[in-house]
């Protein structure tokens, strides 16, 4: 009895099993009646990975496959797709819609057959694979009544009715379906770049090669030298070469790989990204192009031939030159030490202080006497440093020079040799030289690298003169906040008199108070000779020295015409204590030159701007004219004619 009741479940089992198959292939074979055209191939097209389109309508039959997300072109040509066309495509068979169907035997039983309907040899014809399974669908002729076609489904047993305009969307121009897009890798993945360059000026038509590598983020030069490349320009090169787009493609019965230079290119640019690379070799001029020069171009292992913009790749001849980087003075300001800048043993000597990070003195040497130190002044340290960092080549001159060649471009004697010695690290050491004779060049090099660069010469000598005045504090004398200046005095030397002499008799009166009262006219002047006093600054220094007269030269010399002389009162202990400041001045010598001296400060130097305008104010002497006084003009006295000369009689 148990037996047989193991027979009936197996038999059963095997009945249920049947059944499910059944019903899976029915469902893989939709009748038409329930799911219609769009679910007849709707499951097909979600997962394809190859189409085919043949037929009448196209002079070519094209063929596309998918590997991963990305969809090729097969035939007439290899090339890569244009994504939108591929999914337009696919979107306009999805929603597909029928206006009508009917059976095939229903017209063979009316003595038709497809060829009446344009379907045995179709307009269209597309085959959409997915592995080894595929579908087929088959477009034919205009209806007789409406804008419409007749379509074979994919079973072959119904004839479809569909609008015209999703037939036409699936008639896609050649160009249209292929992508104009040249190199697939992505910028962010590209870590170098290969350049072939044949080379015009060699008989034997050589190459050059050029590599650039990124390593640790930064671009550097591996041929046809080792050197760094500018980070930014490499950059937007590789943007600009992966960017780059196809004008035209080249026809197939137009291609002469000699005539178009594909056979000996003069170029080949070579995109390295994550393990694989891509080859654009580029030919000759096309003669045809319109507008903007483009070149004949084609892809390494391709054998499509297309036209490419010609400027970027012209920009390329020079890419040795043009992506190398030009700042070859890099380094970290806030670690140095010291700044050492000399020529033919005079030396001037630039020493961070301990007391601020912007706190430098300078000195001067000359042989094995040293001259007393002076602060040296912030913002021109500032711009040194800043300078001396991006200091930039205007040229590479030479990348392997010889003995011969360092003497023959002067850095046998440099005329500047600028050494900056760090808290950590080794010292790095800049030479400046030019050939005897030329005046015009500037050449430098660095004791990190054999390369001799070309540099600005009037801006890079001007940014490291050789002269402690240069870099010498230009705040002279700056008053605690909590002085008091008590008087003010200026004084024409010349004459022995005073041109002003204001003195504040009491505590709580102020200087705008005293102005108001005496000097309204002069006022602002007086101002600027405040401030000037409480924040005494130069233009430039002269002379490490005082004397009682400014010595222009070793014959000449100008006298001390003005003395600007201040009483101080300084807060402290019980009573003020009261200080004098002095300065002797001479005559205004030009628009923008006024020369002052002060015996508490042991120098001479030239003062700012704003206190020569203030001080011509105060001491010019010339005749205002009466228009300007608004007084009234004096008629001017008459001239007497010339007696005429006596009429002379000649013989």
């Amino acid at each position: 009895m148990r037996f047989k009741f193991t027979i009936f479940l197996l038999a059963l089992n095997a009945i249920s099993f049947g059944l499910i198959a059944y019903l899976n292939h029915q469902a893989r074979q939709i009748e038409p009646s329930t799911g219609g055209l769009s679910g007849q191939i709707g499951r097909e097209l979600i997962d394809a990975d190859r189409i085919e389109l043949h037929g009448r309508g196209i002079e070519t039959p094209r063929i596309l496959e998918r590997e991963g997300s990305t969809w090729y072109l097969l035939e007439p040509m290899q090339w890569s797709a244009n994504y939108f066309a591929i999914n337009r495509i696919l979107n306009q068979l999805q929603f597909l819609e029928e206006e009508a169907s009917f059976p095939v035997d229903d017209i063979e039983k009316t003595g038709q057959s497809l060829a009446d309907y344009g379907l045995e040899n179709p307009l269209l014809r597309i085959v959409i694979a997915e592995g080894e399974e595929s579908i087929s669908l088959s477009i034919g002729t205009l209806t007789e009544i409406g804008n419409n076609v007749y379509l074979l489904g994919p079973d072959e047993r119904e004839i479809f009715v569909v609008d015209r305009q999703v037939i036409d969307g699936l008639l896609v121009d050649l160009n249209d379906l292929r992508t104009r897009e040249i190199f697939d890798i992505p910028v962010f993945e590209v870590d170098a770049l290969g350049l072939q360059i044949r080379s015009e000026n060699t008989a034997d038509g050589s190459s050059l090669k050029v590599r650039l590598a990124r390593n640790n983020g930064a671009w550097t030069f591996e041929a046809p030298l080792a050197a760094k490349a500018d980070p930014t320009l490499v950059d937007n090169t590789i943007n600009t070469l992966t960017a780059a787009k196809v004008g035209r493609f080249i026809e197939t019965e137009q291609t002469n790989l000699i005539l178009q230079g594909l056979e000996n290119p003069f170029m080949q640019v070579t995109i390295h990204g994550n393990k694989r690379r891509q080859s654009l070799i580029v030919g000759n001029l096309d003669p045809n192009s319109q507008g903007a020069p483009q070149y004949f171009a084609k892809l390494e292992n391709n054998p499509a031939i297309f036209t490419v913009l010609a400027r970027p790749f012209d920009i390329l001849r020079e890419a040795q030159e043009a992506l190398r980087e030009r700042n070859f003075m890099n380094f970290d300001p806030s670690k140095l030490s010291t700044i050492n800048i000399s020529e033919n043993g005079r030396k001037i000597r630039l020493q961070k202080l301990e007391t601020g990070e912007n706190d430098w003195q300078v000195l001067e040497s000359n042989g094995e006497n040293e001259i007393q130190p002076y602060r040296a002044d912030p913002a021109i340290m500032d711009s040194l440093l800043k300078n001396l960092s991006t200091l930039r080549a205007s040229g590479f001159t030479a990348d392997a020079p010889t003995a011969s060649d360092n003497e023959n471009y002067g850095f046998n004697n440099p005329r500047r040799v600028v050494t900056l010695s760090f808290s950590i690290g080794d010292p790095l050491t800049l030479m400046l030289a030019h050939p005897e004779g030329r005046e015009d060049v500037l050449y430098a090099k660095t004791n990190l690298a054999d390369f001799i660069f070309e540099v600005e010469r009037y801006t890079t000598l001007r940014m490291i003169p050789l002269d402690t005045h240069y870099y010498r504090n230009r705040l002279l004398d700056m008053l605690p906040s909590a002085a008091r200046i008590s008087a003010l005095k200026l004084t024409n030397l010349e004459k022995n008199e005073a041109i002003f002499d204001y003195i504040i008799g009491q505590e709580n009166m102020g200087w705008n108070d005293l102005i108001e009262e005496f000097d309204t006219e002069h006022g602002d002047q007086i101002r600027v000779l405040l401030d000037a006093v409480r924040k005494f600054e130069v233009k430039s220094y002269l002379i490490d020295s005082y004397t009682e007269a400014y010595p222009v030269d070793e014959e000449n010399s100008l006298p001390w015409i003005f003395q600007l002389s201040a009483t101080i009162q300084l807060p402290g202990g019980e009573t003020d204590r009261t200080e004098t400041r002095e300065y002797v001045l001479t005559e205004r010598l030009s628009g923008t030159v006024q020369v002052a001296g002060s015996k508490q400060y042991n120098t001479i130097f030239e003062i700012p701007q704003p206190l020569i305008e203030a001080l011509y104010e105060l001491t010019d002497e010339m005749e205002i004219p009466p228009e300007m006084a608004e007084e009234p003009v004096l008629e001017p006295k008459p001239i007497e004619p010339v007696t005429a000369p006596a009429q002379i009689n000649t013989p």
